[in-house]
């Protein structure tokens, strides 16, 4: 009897631990996170009974566990997270896309507006209301960049409020866990190692909570602790220690400990914090660099080509936007790390080449213990310069189109520094330009081509390249106001070359500064005058050795076909040092000319070296010309580089009948004779040899000018009687030597060979030395103006067929009302691709970000709703699993009472039999 009522009571307790298990299901049914719990029994030890065996003895409660499936949770978890992530990307991006696609807030509207205002000038540069209006229309688009910025800057600073009290909430439910596993803890402890279902409960809801903030990663302890960890394994809660979280001013999440912070904003992603990092560092800053670069690229080609016009008072043009590399703004790109006092440095960047700037930041670090530094390019991690500093300040680092300036300070291992040269672009461009009349529409050179001229050539209008040198200095050109210094004349010196004169003195024009002599044109093309190479030198021969110096004499010879003493140019070693722009890398090429080698010959070994030209040319003056009276017929002779100038009759018994008298006609008649048969004489066309009979400017004498604009030595050879003479001279200033006949009439002949000059043009970063350090060819390559930069700034071209002493003119533009070339000039820049290396116009860049974040905003709407479906499905998974369905819950409450009371009607029976027994006593 008393095993009856044992197995009844069992039975009782076992009913009534599973009428409690649905009664709590039931009652928590809404409760979130709760995990629906069910009871687990067994059977209890039999009793042996003797030889009947073994009878049962009842049932006991072994668990009451949760119904959870670890895999569906922790998927959960992730589905939690991504979808809260996507979310919050989606609903940020959605701020900046309207704002940038709508025509009131956007750039698109205030672009068009502004270049149809230029175009509008442009077409008619004298009329002030047209002027006005662009005036009003580049206030506008400033302001527009302007108010992009500030909600571009309202929307950073609220994403970084956002982000603070992520961080705050994260850090809440972590400490929450933490507490969480210490009580679990405890109970397992007590409880014979059984899990508190209830407490699991929570710390499952608390980190599914917590996925919504941040993607986590957990790690279950045998104690029944749960570790959690976020970003790349950054501990989060470790048992019961949390990590303690810093959000900094500008939005980064450093994880303090003891007296360290370390930066985790990289490592971080998932739910609402990872969609706030991620839409501020991938789509916020970058749009907000993007607008920089936009604005400092047209600020600057604007100020430049406004510069470079002049406006309706004569004057050269002032910025319409402000100064991009003002010191204030090129301080305000650099934000200083937590490095060591002093606090001294004093550092700033400047825009080098705005088509070459990127939208990045960079990062700016000197390493510790050392002076090296590396520079490197966030948005990819590439390294863009390294190096060492060598300690003496001011330096300049060159990297992406800006400099950064050290300008002083303390600089040592350790210091780290952020470079933002665009990031405030957007921010700072201001309009400056306040008058109409400052619009600088002009330009100012002007071109003419002289009304005498013969030929057809043409002179075109004339293009500004810059207002300054490659050092930033102002050009020469543009030094004076109201005039282009100096102004210039283009004299052709035959149908295929020219000369570049200073035409300061009009009656008296002088070669220029580097010299441009024979300078050769090519008929029928448009021919470029001058160099387009802002860091271009010209090196002018200028050697003692050139031509014909002092010292040398004429030379007698047998025949035509002996040869005469070379030009006497010697040997000598040319250094050229080539500096690579990009990398700052230099290489050195050595070339030896070869002894009494044309300059010709020597200006093609020259130009072997890439990155240089060599221009030759040789010049000679025959004067003072003196023909014997018996020496007018042959075989009296003048011969150039081996040609017979003077005509004979056909037995060759006298003078053609064409050949002047030079005793009656004079010298000057005679010399006309000379160039015009020089000139005809097609082998001394084909090595560029020409004649002009002309006087000297000095002494007024006749004087037969020679050039060979190849650079091949000229071999003047005289056959005439001792009766008979003439002189030569180089035409440099050197004395002349006198060539007379020969006595003893066997067809001797006295002749010089005159040498050339070479000029050598060198591209930017291209220098020379010589050795022997005073040049032979090109005197002393140590001097301080050995090499002269000759890049004008302007440019010019030449077309059509120009002849023999045409010329071209090019001064101040002294009346430019009418001139819309520079406003021209300023409109087309809205199709001018000026942005990424010069792939992109100003609206392509700005087309470029509202495609970008127009179509990320639109794929994000898509992942975002395919996300939630997903997150949904894993819900009603884990509901399905773990959650509480009350008609099954109703269902078993019926079951258990059922059994209840059966085990209830057990104990009456055994209490009945009990009383039986009793009774019967």
């Amino acid at each position: 009897m008393s095993g009856l009522l044992s197995n009844a009571i069992a039975g009782l307790q076992a009913s009534q631990n599973a009428l409690r298990t649905a009664g709590h299901n039931i009652s928590n049914a809404n409760t979130a996170g709760y995990t629906r719990q069910e009871v687990t029994y067994a059977t209890r030890p039999e009793q042996y009974i003797g030889s009947a065996g073994f009878i049962g003895s009842g049932v006991t409660t072994t668990s009451i566990e949760r119904v959870v499936n670890e895999f569906v949770t922790n998927q959960l978890r992730l589905d939690t997270s991504t979808y809260n992530q996507l979310n919050t990307f989606n609903n940020n991006i959605g701020k900046i896309d309207k704002l940038f696609s709508d025509a009131s807030t956007g750039l698109a509207g205030a672009f068009q507006t502004f270049f149809a205002a230029m175009q509008n000038g442009a077409n008619d540069p004298a009329s002030t209301p047209g002027r006005q209006l662009i005036v009003t229309e580049a206030e506008s688009l400033s302001v527009r960049f302007n108010n992009l910025y500030q909600r571009l800057s309202e929307i950073e600073k609220s994403i970084n409020s956002e982000i603070k009290t992520v961080t705050a909430q994260v850090s809440s439910l972590a400490k929450s866990i933490a507490s969480l596993n210490q009580s679990i803890a405890e109970k397992v402890a007590s409880g014979n190692g059984n899990m508190p279902n209830d407490l699991m409960d929570k710390r499952d809801e608390a980190l599914r909570q917590l996925s919504e903030l941040v993607s986590i990663q957990t790690v279950k302890q045998d104690t029944g602790d749960l570790n959690i960890f976020i970003g790349n394994g950054q501990p989060l809660v470790v048992g019961a220690s949390v990590s303690e979280f810093n959000v900094t001013t500008d939005g980064k999440i450093q994880v303090v400990s003891k007296n360290s912070a370390t930066d985790i904003t990289s490592q971080i992603s998932g739910g609402k914090l990872g969609g706030l990092l991620d839409f501020r560092d991938d789509v916020l800053f970058q749009s907000i660099n993007e607008m920089g670069r936009i604005a400092l690229v047209m600020a600057d080609e604007f100020n430049t080509q406004q510069q470079q016009g002049i406006d309706l008072d004569g004057d050269y043009g002032q910025r319409i936007f402000g100064d991009i590399n003002a010191t204030d703004i090129a301080q305000n790109r650099v934000v200083h790390g937590n490095n060591k006092a002093p606090f001294d440095r004093v550092l700033s960047v400047t825009i080098e080449n705005a088509n070459a700037l990127t939208t990045s930041d960079y990062q700016f670090d000197i390493l510790p213990g050392s002076s090296n530094y590396v520079i490197t390019r966030l948005s990819d991690k590439t390294v863009v310069n390294q190096g060492t500093l060598s300690g003496a300040y001011p330096a300049t680092i060159s990297f992406d189109g800006v400099n950064l300036n050290l300008t002083s300070g303390s600089f040592q291992g350790g210091d780290s520094f952020v470079l933002q040269p665009t990031k405030n672009g957007a921010r700072d461009i201001r309009s400056e330009i306040k008058r109409p009349e400052d619009l600088a529409f002009a330009s100012p050179i002007r071109t003419s081509s002289n009304t005498g001229n013969s030929g057809s050539g043409l002179i075109s209008a004339g293009q500004v390249l810059s207002l300054v040198d490659s050092n930033g200095n102002r050009l020469p050109a543009y030094s004076t106001p109201g005039k282009l210094s100096p102004p210039i004349i283009i004299r052709f010196t035959s149908e295929t070359t020219y000369e570049v004169l200073d035409n300061s003195d009009p009656g008296n024009p002088k070669p220029l500064v580097p010299a441009m002599r024979e300078q050769i044109f090519i008929p029928g093309t448009s021919n470029n005058i001058f160099t387009s190479d802002i860091g271009e030198t010209v090196v002018i021969g200028k050697g003692d050795r050139l031509g014909l110096p002092d010292g040398r004499a004429a030379q007698t010879v047998m025949s035509l076909t002996d040869p005469l003493a070379k030009n006497g140019y010697l040997a000598e070693q040319l250094h050229f040092t080539i500096t690579d722009p990009n990398t700052g890398s230099q290489s050195t090429r050595t070339i030896t000319t070869v002894p009494g080698a044309s300059a010709m010959e020597t200006a093609a070994q020259i130009s072997t070296i890439p990155g240089v030209s060599a221009r030759a040319s040789t010049t000679a003056n025959i004067t003072n010309l003196k023909l014997d009276t018996a020496d007018q017929d042959p075989p009296t002779q003048l011969f150039i580089n081996g040609k017979p100038i003077i005509k004979y009759d056909a037995a060759g018994t006298a003078f053609h009948m064409d050949v002047p008298d030079i005793n009656t006609d004079g010298e000057a008649a005679f010399n006309d004779y000379l160039a015009k048969q020089i000139n005809e004489n097609p082998d001394l066309k084909t090595l560029g040899i020409r004649a002009q009979s002309s006087t000297n400017p000095v002494t007024g004498a006749p004087e037969l000018r020679l050039v060979a604009s190849s650079g091949v030595d000229l071999d003047i050879r005289f056959q005439a009687s001792s009766a008979s003479s003439l002189d030569v001279n180089d035409a440099t200033g050197n004395p002349s030597v006198r060539v007379t006949g020969a006595d003893t009439g066997a067809s001797e002949l006295q002749g010089i060979v005159v040498g050339g000059r070479i000029d050598i043009t060198m591209a930017n970063g291209i220098t020379l030395s010589t050795s022997p350090s005073n040049s032979p060819l090109f005197g002393e390559s140590s001097a301080a103006d050995f090499a002269a930069p000759s890049f004008l700034g302007y440019q010019v071209a030449i077309s059509g067929q120009p002849k023999a002493g045409d010329t071209f003119t090019i001064g101040f533009n002294t009346n430019g009302t009418n001139d819309n070339r520079n406003a021209l000039s300023m409109a087309a820049l809205d199709s001018k691709k000026l942005m990424q290396g010069g792939t992109l116009t100003l609206d392509d860049g700005y087309g470029k970000l509202v495609e970008e974040v127009g179509t990320r905003s639109s794929l994000l709407k898509i992942n975002t709703e395919a996300s939630k479906s997903l997150l949904e499905q894993t819900q009603s998974m884990r509901d399905s699993i773990s959650g509480v369905n009350l008609d099954e819950e109703a269902s078993d409450l019926i079951k258990f009472q059922q059994l209840y009371q059966a085990n209830a009607q057990v104990i009456s029976v055994a209490r009945e039999l009990f009383d039986t027994l009793l009774n019967s006593l």
